[in-house]
This record gives C-alpha cells, sequence and structure tokens, in this order.
C-alpha cells in the first residue's frame, strides 16, 4: 500500500533530513522513468509517486506541479555535467600547477589536446550517455538561461566551459562582442554537434561526429 508521507517521526533536524532524503528518490525515480520512457514528455506525478512507494499527493508536498519537478531534474543535469567537466580539468590544473613558469601545460602533447578538447569530450560523453535528459535540459520551457535567475547549476557549467577556453587563450580576440561572446558560441557549436549526432543527423554517426567534436573544439583555440 503507498505510503502516504505524514508520519516522519524524529526531531526537527532528522525530520529535514528525511525529507531532503524524499525529494532526491522523487527526482531520482523521474530520472529513471524519463530514460525507460523514451523522454519526459509522459512521466506523470502518479508513476514517480508509485516508484518511490508514496501517494501522489506526497510529491505535490514536494513540487508545485510536474514543471517544478522536471526543473529540479534538470537542475540534477547540470549539476552532473558541471562534474564532469571539473574532472575533465583537474589533470590540466594539475599540470598547470608542476608546470615551469612561463610554460602552458595546456599546449602540451601529453594533456590529449589541451583544456577545450577535454571540455568537448566530457560534454559529448554526459549527452550521449544520458541523451533524454540533456534533451530535456535544452529544451524545458521557462528556464532562465542567460539571467541572474538562471540555475547555478547551468550557470557552473558555463563557468566551466569558460575556464577551459580561458586556459588555452587567455586573452579574447580583439572582435568579440563580450567577455562571454567566446563561451557562448563554444557552448552553441557543442550542442549543435550534440543534438545532429543525437537526431542521427551527422553522417557517418557517432564515430564521425567525435571525430568532428575534435576539430570543432580546435576550431576555438588560438
Amino acid at each position: 500500500m503507498p505510503r502516504d508521507g505524514r508520519r516522519i517521526k524524529g526531531s526537527a533536524g532528522e525530520r529535514a533530513r528525511a525529507r531532503d532524503r524524499l525529494r532526491a528518490e522523487l527526482l531520482a525515480a523521474a530520472r529513471t522513468l524519463g530514460e525507460e520512457s523514451g523522454g519526459y514528455e509522459k512521466v506523470t506525478i502518479r508513476q514517480v509517486a508509485d516508484r518511490v512507494g508514496y501517494t501522489a499527493p506526497v510529491v505535490y508536498e514536494h513540487f508545485a506541479n510536474k514543471h517544478a519537478l522536471l526543473l529540479g531534474v534538470i537542475d540534477q543535469g547540470f549539476a552532473d555535467l558541471a562534474d564532469e567537466l571539473g574532472q575533465a580539468q583537474c589533470p590540466i590544473r594539475q599540470r598547470e600547477a608542476e608546470a615551469p613558469s612561463g610554460r602552458h601545460p595546456a599546449h602540451e602533447a601529453g594533456v590529449q589536446g589541451g583544456a577545450i578538447r577535454a571540455a568537448s569530450r566530457a560534454y559529448w560523453r554526459f549527452a550521449v550517455e544520458n541523451p533524454h535528459l540533456y534533451r530535456l535540459m535544452s529544451s524545458l520551457a521557462g528556464v532562465p538561461f542567460g539571467t541572474p535567475e538562471a540555475p547555478a547549476s547551468a550557470v557552473e557549467c558555463f563557468r566551466l566551459l569558460q575556464r577551459a577556453i580561458a586556459t588555452e587563450a587567455p586573452e579574447p580576440p580583439a572582435d568579440a562582442l563580450d567577455e562571454d561572446a567566446a563561451t557562448d558560441l563554444f557552448w552553441a557549436h557543442l550542442h549543435g554537434l550534440v543534438m545532429l549526432t543525437l537526431d542521427g543527423r551527422i553522417k557517418g554517426g557517432h564515430d564521425r561526429a567525435y571525430a568532428l567534436l575534435h576539430q570543432l573544439a580546435d576550431s576555438h583555440r588560438p
């Protein structure tokens, strides 16, 4: 029998932690259902509740509606993408710390093509391994990208892509529109290649698209 979620006992701190755990379970259930269903359009609040063994009203205690639930899912998705991008830059930051003065580790052959290639591969891997989540992250209406209200996790992804570019090109081109232009273009090009690949619109499929990914990355290097 589904639980109604109203019998959480313990101290205020214990109840708060229990609510946080339940919220995480609901987000994980929604994410799993989205992948299993081939997209999030048909995922319902009742399905999410059933997956974690609660009644639908419990979901509404945490999320006002399905859109709010999906906002939580994409926030989690951007956080995961930020983790991937951050991990991709760790070897390069280590080289920076160890490099002799005047030498730029991102241009060393041993760093597999530098920071921009590393970020491109991490971005590609996340999108290909989570195609339905990635589509949701880029298509859900009402997400205020490019504004002060943008999800912090998405802003962190932008910052990490920006860091990758700055590692290899510390100074923006003289004709750059503004300080964010290079990162906006890099992200737009990555997203375009990923979406065309996921839609099966790149000749040669994933293998050729992955080779194009490295050419794309190199086009953003000085």
